[in-house]
């Protein structure tokens, strides 16, 4: 078998793929520039975006508080004196409450809040909202106490929610019952003032042994231990006319017309304290034992010691 014949011309190849053109430059640009904006944008509102992520984290789920005590300051409420309740709450869950907010989200307009305070901070009051700066990890615990004032008598109930920084949703309290709230209902009864509501501590300073003939000056040293302002005193003395006269400073009180009470225009409001002065001239020589009664402003009654008797006796000796 023969070979067969080779081509008379050689092969050429013609033409062809030219170099492919390079793609534009401008789609990078962008892609990088919108990378760059996506990064700053998300650096710039991190917090924002944070603050809204934890907000609906509290909304989803809320704070837990156990209420371990509700009490207030006297059962004995009275229209002019103020009040204060308190609460002690456990932080159950596994956050840190960074401060937190106590508001009085139903109050008669008969109250008014006029402080606050707890172990670690004052409260900062804005009108019935009161924020409390206390930290409180997970296991601690907190007292909020907020003094209300009552302008008159009311049958009346409180309700206060408790909202941990820096949310705005109030956290779930659980009470010794097993019951979970978010809103506290606090019961308060105020009554109007009587004339027993008034009382003070009474201490009489004087010299035990003095001449006859001679003025002696004592001291009735007056503290409002009572809830209400005291509105004039009233010292009666036992018929002691013929041993002794009444020796008074007309600025300071007056005898009345039974010759043996002597009236004191003082104003004392709870807490305070006075001294008032008596003279007395003797005019007999003897021992005396001087009970005197004690009444507190307009009252018709007197007050009385601990063991029932008179609150101030004087002993005495004149020589």
């Amino acid at each position: 078998m023969e070979p067969p014949d080779e081509p008379v011309e050689p092969v050429r190849y013609v033409g062809g793929l030219a170099d492919a053109p390079r793609p534009p430059a401008w789609p990078y640009v962008v892609l990088a520039s919108t990378l760059v904006l996506v990064v700053a944008g998300v650096v710039l509102a991190w917090n924002p975006i944070r603050s809204i992520g934890r907000s609906a984290g509290e909304t989803l789920a809320p704070y837990s508080l156990v209420l371990t005590a509700a009490r207030w300051s006297s059962d004995e409420k009275i229209a002019g004196v103020p009040v204060t309740f308190s609460l002690t709450v456990d932080n159950t869950d596994q956050r840190t409450v960074n401060g937190i907010t106590l508001h009085v989200t139903q109050l008669d307009p008969a109250w008014k809040v006029v402080g606050a305070t707890s172990a670690r901070s004052a409260g900062q009051i804005n009108g019935t909202s009161i924020f409390f700066a206390d930290v409180i990890p997970p296991g601690g615990s907190a007292t909020l106490s907020v003094t209300l004032l009552p302008t008159r008598a009311v049958d009346s109930e409180i309700d206060v929610t408790l909202t941990p920084a820096p949310g705005a949703t109030p956290a779930r309290i659980a009470l010794a019952s097993g019951r979970v709230l978010s809103t506290l209902p606090l019961g308060a009864k105020v009554r109007d003032p009587t004339e027993t509501d008034a009382d003070a501590r009474l201490t009489a300073i004087y010299d035990p042994q003095i001449p006859n003939g001679e003025v002696a000056v004592w001291q009735i040293h007056v503290a409002n231990s009572g809830p209400i302002t005291i509105d004039g005193i009233r010292l009666r003395f036992p018929d002691t006319q013929s041993a002794f006269a009444f020796r008074i400073l007309p600025t300071q009180a007056s005898v009345l017309p039974d010759g043996r009470t002597v009236q004191f225009q003082t104003t004392l409001p709870p807490g305070g304290q006075t001294i008032l002065l008596v003279g007395v001239l003797p005019n007999q020589t003897g021992h005396f034992q001087i009970p005197i009664e004690v009444f507190l402003g307009n009252a018709t009654q007197s007050i009385s010691a601990a063991n029932g008797g008179p609150p101030l006796s004087i002993d005495l000796t004149v020589t």
